[in-house]
């Protein structure tokens, strides 16, 4: 299985992934080259300025090399980390600024009264970061009358749909109203397994009835399905052309992230 997950991204993705990374240590890089370039005028004179600059953007090019090789072994490898974040590259492409409609999605730490489930509620300000170990409900809602598919890129590296699921193989919802995973229909509670990380949730909703993802309920008597790396990239750029090949204003997108530690 290893030798195949790193043909299912290109390099232009692992390139992407290795430059957010660096982008993320870029104020702590910056100030170690001023300390650099200030130290070596002082030492050397101002004629050593471009040969320490040519040593920097040598070291910054073997570093950038470096770590691609690296993500691409991990990619490679399965590592959870890494699969999960160049999934989650893939999911932020599918967004659409011309929603004609209202969809969220959020985590509430805690099981809530959901015998008003008709309700129009707003979802509540929650935190952002949970332990392994702690049950949380994951909760959505549009605006409008609509299909809704709801994706999981946990912290495992794994793609998991949330809905439809098991229960709910008919992924229509009713305007307004708070469907939550799980409410006291389902029998369970949702458990953070871990290992720590970001996940991410995302949710896609359609207004006519569209298979977004291909669902078999009944495979592995599993209640929600889980997809292996090759599938879940495959599917994943199904989504992407099929919202991209659709009216603007007939599909909805929402994130959450959160984090587990």
């Amino acid at each position: 299985m290893g030798e195949h997950q790193g043909s299912i991204f290109d390099s232009r993705e692992l390139l992407q992934l290795v430059i957010e990374k660096l982008s993320s240590q870029a104020l702590l890089f910056g100030l170690a080259v001023v300390i650099l370039l200030i130290t070596a005028v002082s030492i050397l004179g101002s004629g050593s300025t471009l040969i320490v600059a040519a040593i920097l953007f040598i070291f910054l090019i073997t570093i950038t090399a470096y770590l691609f090789f690296e993500q691409r072994h991990k990619a490679q490898q399965g590592d959870p980390k890494t699969m999960s974040a160049l999934f989650d590259q893939r999911l932020n492409q599918i967004h659409n600024d011309s929603e004609s409609f209202d969809l969220k999605v959020w985590i509430e730490p805690q099981a809530v009264n959901t015998s008003a489930r008709d309700i129009n509620i707003a979802p509540r300000q929650t935190q952002n970061q949970y332990r392994v170990g702690d049950k949380i409900i994951i909760a959505f809602r549009a605006s409008q009358d609509c299909y809704l598919t709801l994706l999981n890129i946990g912290s495992s590296g794994k793609l998991l749909i949330l809905f439809p699921n098991a229960l709910h193989q008919d992924n229509f919802i009713r305007a307004n109203q708070v469907y939550r995973i799980p409410d006291a229909d389902y029998g369970f509670e949702y458990q953070l397994q871990g290992p720590s990380g970001i996940e991410t949730l995302k949710a896609i909703a359609t207004e006519k009835s569209v298979e977004l993802v291909e669902s078999n309920f009944s495979a592995d008597g599993d209640f929600f399905e889980t997809k292996t790396p090759q599938v879940a990239a495959r599917d994943i750029t199904i989504i992407k052309s099929k919202t991209e090949s659709a009216a603007p204003q007939s599909w909805a997108d929402a994130s959450c992230k959160f984090s587990v530690v």
